[in-house]
């Protein structure tokens, strides 16, 4: 069986369901493509530590990164930080006296605590990406929590849902790419426990990215998340 194509498949699930929320929800068009843009950017760099110890998908291109990697991160991203407001029927409603320029830190800290901790933990620490996952995006999140306790079931609910919808990319190309799962995670630094043919671990993965972006536009922006009317 030839999996070169078969974590593009995955990606493009994924983005079926990122384009199906950014056709639905005009109002949050903005916050989809800018989180999509930075862990699309954040997709590709990660992929220079996941291949090391905890997967070695194919490229349609062969290089040590792919399209794919941004694909994929470009979507995860743009669903996560939406998905809650569209599945609860919430919207954004802005602080009166933002100051953008000042307030900028709310998105640039978060997100230097996630690339420090993360690509730290892993290159001077040597734990396992597993380990620098969990430190990189658990440790900005909880900061989100305690700075924004009105934020916390945002955060828990956009990483329950994005663990959801991460199976259409991860059984879609199993389906359709029958071994892909076994042939391409690095079973030997796993558990070996799957749901749904899913590895244990790629499913926590997306609920603690899904914790961390969730709340992510909204603790930048200074606003509350209120019920449509």
């Amino acid at each position: 069986m030839n999996y070169q194509y078969s974590y593009l498949i995955g990606s493009l699930a994924l983005l079926v369901v990122w384009f199906a929320l950014f056709a639905w929800r005009k109002d949050v068009r903005k916050e989809m493509l800018i989180i999509s843009l930075l862990f699309g950017i954040g997709g590709v760099a990660s992929e220079l530590v996941y291949a090391v110890d905890w997967w070695h998908p194919l490229f349609i291109f062969n290089f040590r990164v792919g399209i794919e990697d941004f694909i994929c991160g470009f979507a995860s991203g743009g669903v996560a930080a939406v998905i809650y407001e569209e599945v609860f029927n919430k919207k954004m409603q802005r602080a009166k006296k933002r100051i953008p320029h000042r307030n900028n830190k709310n998105l640039y800290l978060p997100c230097l605590a996630l690339i420090l901790l993360f690509f730290g933990s892993f290159y001077w620490l040597h734990i396992s990406s597993l380990y620098a996952t969990f430190i990189g995006f658990f440790i900005p999140t909880v900061g989100i929590w305690i700075w924004r306790k009105d934020l916390i079931v945002n955060s828990l609910l956009s990483g329950l849902l994005l663990a959801v919808v991460s199976f259409a990319f991860l059984v879609g190309p199993e389906l359709i790419t029958p071994g892909w799962i076994a042939h391409t995670w690095r079973w030997e630094n796993l558990s070996g426990i799957t749901i749904l043919k899913a590895p244990l671990e790629d499913i926590i993965w997306f609920f603690l990215a899904g914790m961390f972006i969730g709340p992510l536009y909204e603790f930048w922006q200074e606003a509350k998340l209120i019920t449509k009317k």
